[in-house]
């Protein structure tokens, strides 16, 4: 079950690298106008209006769906750091003691994607419902989509690292 793990390793890291970029970015939401176009982000907006280059500026005044999102994202960012310790830890059982236990890993990692649902299920709704004006073509962009495919990526993290462990060799008196 070796593979498992070392699958559940693979998984966290693309995870956590897709998770980060998608934090840092700003193109969760672009908006297509007669005058120009805009993107923005968690941190920053950004205006094209007939430019050569696009103006931004950083969100200073945050909706309380902005501030949530970061918040659970930050916390499934730190998650996924804890998974990664933890995953490494699987790999040296007899060093790490408790820590070394495939099931800390394992709730860690659905505990990340936990957090990256629930950040996203609340930026989604909140930027569904927006009124925004008809002439006006507003839709999701790379950076927010990146941000749902770590979600199920942190499952199968999770699911691989359980199934390893489930499936390990150990004494007789572990199992008690």
């Amino acid at each position: 079950m070796l593979c498992c793990r070392i699958f559940s390793v693979l998984m966290a890291s693309l995870s956590i690298s897709l998770l980060l970029m998608a934090l840092s970015t700003d193109y969760w939401k672009v908006s297509f106008a007669a005058t120009g176009t805009s993107h923005s982000g968690l941190w920053q907006y950004c205006m094209n209006i007939g430019l050569p280059e696009s103006q931004c500026f950083a969100v200073k005044d945050a909706f309380g769906y902005i501030i949530a999102t970061r918040a659970f994202l930050i916390m499934a960012s730190l998650a996924a750091l804890a998974l990664h310790f933890f995953l490494i830890a699987t790999f040296l059982p007899s060093v790490c003691g408790v820590l070394g236990k495939p099931l800390f890993a394992s709730v860690t990692a659905f505990v990340a994607g936990l957090f990256i649902l629930i950040a996203l299920a609340v930026y989604t709704a909140e930027t569904w419902n927006e009124k925004v004006p008809h002439d006006i073509q507003v839709s999701f962009a790379w950076s927010f989509y990146l941000g749902w495919i770590t979600f199920p990526l942190f499952l199968l993290a999770g699911i691989f690292n359980h199934v390893a462990s489930l499936n390990a060799q150990s004494s007789s008196y572990e199992r008690m």
